[in-house]
């Protein structure tokens, strides 16, 4: 089964349940994980495009869950633990800007790409 985002309406995403609100930490944790919320039409639009689009944007997810900032500089570290190459990363990359899901600037050879997430995608024209 193949997700599309025409299968998301609005109204849909609203029903779909949401992590409950809480001050309690989770327990600590010596595995890396996806800090999210991370939204779903934006992972089903990310789904639609080619695999290295996918699997550049969940790095670029775990890049802001660790750092916590809005500007992401695309590093070899967690890409190369993804199974990507530079090569598939920056195609990746460029699907998700032609998709409208990020905003991107590759700064030249051998120097790291800095990327904004689009959180909602929808409003973006």
């Amino acid at each position: 089964m193949t997700l599309r985002v025409e299968d998301f309406a609005a109204d849909d995403i609203r029903e779909l349940p949401t992590a409950p609100r809480s001050n309690q930490r989770a327990p600590s944790r010596r595995e890396p994980f996806l800090k999210g919320p991370i939204p779903l039409l934006w992972l089903a639009k990310a789904a639609s495009l080619r695999k290295p689009a996918l699997s550049a944007g969940l790095c670029l997810w775990f890049h802001r869950g660790v750092s916590g900032q809005t500007s992401i500089r695309v590093s070899g570290s967690v890409r190369k633990k993804l199974g990507l190459s530079a090569g598939q990363t920056l195609r990746g990359l460029r699907a998700l800007s032609q998709a409208n899901l990020i905003r991107f600037n590759k700064a030249g050879r051998g120097r790291c790409a800095v990327v904004e997430i689009v959180e909602r995608p929808e409003l973006v024209k």
